[in-house]
């Protein structure tokens, strides 16, 4: 018997036929979902491969025995001999009727989409297009303008005298700094004493930045991440919600960085705070096709004294898409991936249902991702104690290959809350967490072998 899911892949696939689907990405198990379409799937990647039979893979890692940092990594800057790999072989795939399907924009990709423009449908929008709604500023000061709450930033000039003020703010409380565009947390910082604001004020000056922002930092506060799809008349399709995994070191450098997602927690919130979220992802989903963006987004927001504040929104897949999108898939509802299909094939968002009830009917699914913590480059020796794991672990990268700074180690996967409500580790998090770093050695390169750190209670 047809499903709403079943349904809506139909209508895709009568307007896709049996063209090959390619895409290109950073890791190569966010195309995993694609493997729902019975078409011919092809990942070009320059993360992790995800190795996975329905898909044929080409990755940069497996090239190169090399790891990215996927927060820093520019492909289309990059001049190594994996990269140019890559690209000629996407211009070749690109020689048959296919659909291309960027997990961002990235103007090789438009080049290899120009080349072969004719029978190529690109789902995704044109990079130099989609590169304005990088800039956070822009948006959240729009948004306010049109009546979102937003955290509350200070911008300020690239400067001695701004450097001052925000020296004088530091010592006063916590604060919250950032440049303009980045993600997954190496534009944000936290600043907490002189030697962090130092450090930081370092790292302004290596981002360049001419304008800078810096807040109150809310202590506590629970970080929501939605997944949604916006159409070109700015109806918007919404996806599962999950609380995020943010700053904890033993998972990430940064101090504020993204270390994956709770599905299951969600539950805990107060229906009043879901339909908030609700409201305020779909005005920003309006806002966004307003000004002519169309596709997957992701929205991040604060929850502080249930205040909700805009933190972000993400012109992209995310880093929970795979996941979100198997929420979806066990809830037999269309995904993010197939929405955004629909979006650039002119088809209509499917049937939607408020954010709360979806909220209800999720699984308790979570992620949690392991960053290479080091300052230097490392490899990864699995132990024994690695093939006896009592839950998911992929994207291990192999013994041969460095995994650069920040760059990702491992994602767990979990059928349990893995967080409090306030984003930090519950006794389950913290098993899965410690248990996963008794099962592998870091070798630093160059370096005597060393074990990760542990989680401490």
């Amino acid at each position: 018997m047809p499903t709403e899911r079943s349904t809506y892949r139909k209508h895709i696939y009568g307007k896709i036929k049996d063209r090959k689907i390619v895409w290109v990405g950073s890791r190569g198990c966010d195309a995993i979902p694609l493997t729902d379409f019975k078409n011919h799937i092809v990942s070009i990647c320059y993360g992790s491969p995800a190795q996975h039979e329905a898909i044929t893979e080409y990755t940069y890692e497996e090239m190169m025995n090399h790891r990215v940092n996927p927060y820093k990594y520019d492909a289309s800057s990059d001049t190594s001999e994996g990269i140019k790999e890559l690209r000629r072989i996407l211009i070749k795939e690109l020689e048959e009727p296919c659909c291309l399907i960027p997990y961002k924009p990235m103007a090789f990709i438009d080049t290899a989409y120009f080349l072969h423009h004719k029978h190529t449908n690109l789902l995704g929008l044109f990079s130099e297009f989609q590169h304005p709604f990088n800039h956070k500023t822009w948006i959240e000061t729009a948004l306010h303008d049109n009546g979102i709450r937003v955290i509350p930033w200070r911008y300020l000039e690239m400067a001695e005298a701004s450097k001052q003020k925000i020296y004088r703010a530091t010592m006063k409380h916590p604060i919250m700094l950032r440049v303009n565009a980045a993600s997954a947390g190496p534009g944000l910082v936290r600043v907490d004493s002189k030697e962090s604001f130092e450090t930081a004020w370092d790292w302004l000056t290596q981002h360049h930045a001419e304008l800078i922002a810096f807040s109150p930092y809310f202590s506590g506060a629970s970080s929501l991440s939605v997944s949604a799809t916006v159409f070109s008349d700015g109806r918007v399709s919404l996806h599962p919600l999950s609380l995020q995994c943010i700053g904890v070191p033993e998972l990430t450098p940064h101090n504020v960085g993204y270390s994956g997602n709770d599905f299951g927690i969600i539950h805990e919130l107060q229906d009043n705070t879901i339909n908030q979220l609700e409201a305020m992802v779909r005005d920003v989903g309006q806002w966004l096709a307003s000004k002519g963006f169309i596709g997957a987004f992701g929205m991040d927001a604060l929850l502080h004294d249930e205040q909700l504040y805009f933190i972000e929104a993400n012109p992209r897949f995310l880093e929970s898409s795979r996941m979100c999108a198997s929420v979806d898939q066990a809830l037999d509802r269309p995904d993010v991936y197939m929405t955004h299909m629909a979006a650039f094939l002119g088809l209509p968002p499917p049937p939607q249902i408020p954010l709360r009830e979806l909220t209800k009917k999720q699984p308790q699914l979570g992620q949690m991702i392991f960053h290479n913590t080091q300052p230097h480059l490392v490899t990864v020796q699995k132990l024994d104690e690695y093939q006896k794991l009592p839950f998911g672990v992929m994207q291990t990268p192999k013994e041969s290959v460095s995994v650069d700074p920040g760059g990702q180690i491992s994602t767990l996967n979990w059928t349990e809350p893995l967080l409090h409500i306030n984003g930090s580790f519950n006794e389950t998090g913290l098993f899965i967490a410690d248990t996963f770093l008794r099962s592998i050695t870091l070798y630093p390169q160059g370096l005597a072998p060393e074990q990760p750190k542990r989680i401490l209670k």
